[in-house]
This record gives structure tokens, sequence and C-alpha cells, in this order.
């Protein structure tokens, strides 16, 4: 018995992106029920708002809600005598190309050793990783905050690698693999909610 959702708890939407939940509302046997639910939405701001409540079929419902400004929002639909399920949505601005990471944020995210750099080899690094990282993973309009950290670590790794063509570090090799992983963990980390499904 209870209140089921049947759409994603979790959503990264557009500004003015319409965010649909969906829930299932069965009785103690696991059967469907006539009961319309409440959806009460929390804006960013604190104020809140009540969507209209559309019947699929018998104990399937959905609302609908624009999500009009930046920011996290959150739904409860409750069905009285039934419980309740709770919703999150984050809204953000989409990301036009003047948005995206470019040399300059490239220059400021290296630092002191940008100045290592000619301008066109940290172009050249950052449209290679750029395309790497559409490749595997799922590049929406929004480009959020976790995406755009690791695009920038990918070129710095990738700037870095240049100094070791052969990927072995210069050292003692007690003190260290004497390959470097082809695989950074922090970008791993920033890019796994994001990366693709491969299947077969």
């Amino acid at each position: 018995m209870g209140v089921r959702a049947t759409s994603a708890t979790s959503v990264l939407l557009p500004i003015d992106g319409v965010w649909t939940i969906r829930v299932c509302i069965t009785d103690a046997d696991g059967d469907a029920v006539d009961a319309v639910p409440v959806v009460t939405v929390t804006l960013p701001a604190g104020s809140t708002a009540t969507p209209t409540v559309e019947t699929i079929t018998t104990g399937e419902y959905r609302a609908e809600y624009i999500v009009g400004t930046a920011g996290r929002y959150v739904a409860r639909v409750v069905a009285t005598g039934y419980g309740a399920a709770d919703f999150a949505a984050y809204a953000a601005a989409t990301t036009a190309g003047t948005g995206m990471p470019d040399v300059d944020d490239v220059a400021v995210y290296l630092r002191e050793s940008a100045a290592s750099w000619a301008t066109e080899d940290l172009q050249d690094a950052l449209d290679a990783e750029a395309a790497a990282q559409r490749a595997v993973c799922r590049v929406g309009a929004v480009y959020p905050d976790d995406l755009r950290q690791a695009l920038l670590r990918r070129t710095q790794r990738n700037l870095a690698m240049r100094q070791l063509p052969l990927a072995v570090p210069q050292g003692d090799a007690e003190m260290s693999s004497p390959v470097l992983p082809g695989r950074d963990p922090e970008v791993r980390r920033y890019e796994a909610p994001h990366r693709k499904l491969v299947v077969g």
C-alpha cells in the first residue's frame, strides 16, 4: 500500500522546462485505487504552488509544473489514507556556446602553469577533451558544474601527459607507479552521473 513514484524522483531541468511528476497509488492488497492525490511544489524562494493532477487511469496520476526560475524545487505528493512521495528538481539556465569552458577558463584553472603553454595548445587540448567527454557522457542543454570541472581537469591532464610521451613518470620507480593510470579518478567521480549506458 502506498504512493509510489513512477517518474524520476530527482531531475535536472532547463529554466522554463516542464517537470512531470507521476505516481501510482495502491491499497494494502497492491490493487490500484481511485484516490486523486494533492501535489504541492515548493519553489526555490520558499513559496508553494499546487499544480493540477490528471488521472491517467485508476491509481495512476500525473502533474506537470513549469520551473520558471533557477534553483531547487521539491514536490510532495499526498494521497489521504495511502501515504506520500517526495520529488526534487533542480532548474538551471541552458548553456550556450559562449557559456562553455574556454581557453581563459583553462588558464585560470591551471594557474601559474598556464604560462608554460601557448594559447593554441590550450585550445587544442580543450577541444580534444570536450569531444572525449561528449563521447562518453550525456551532455544536455544544461551544462552542470560537475561536467565543467571534469572538462577542465581532463584538459589539465591532457597537457600534463604531453610532457610524458610514454606515460612513464620520471623519478624513483620504487616510489611511484611506472605507468600513469589511464583514467583520472576525479574525472570519473564528476562524470559518473552523466555517463552513457553501454548496452550489449
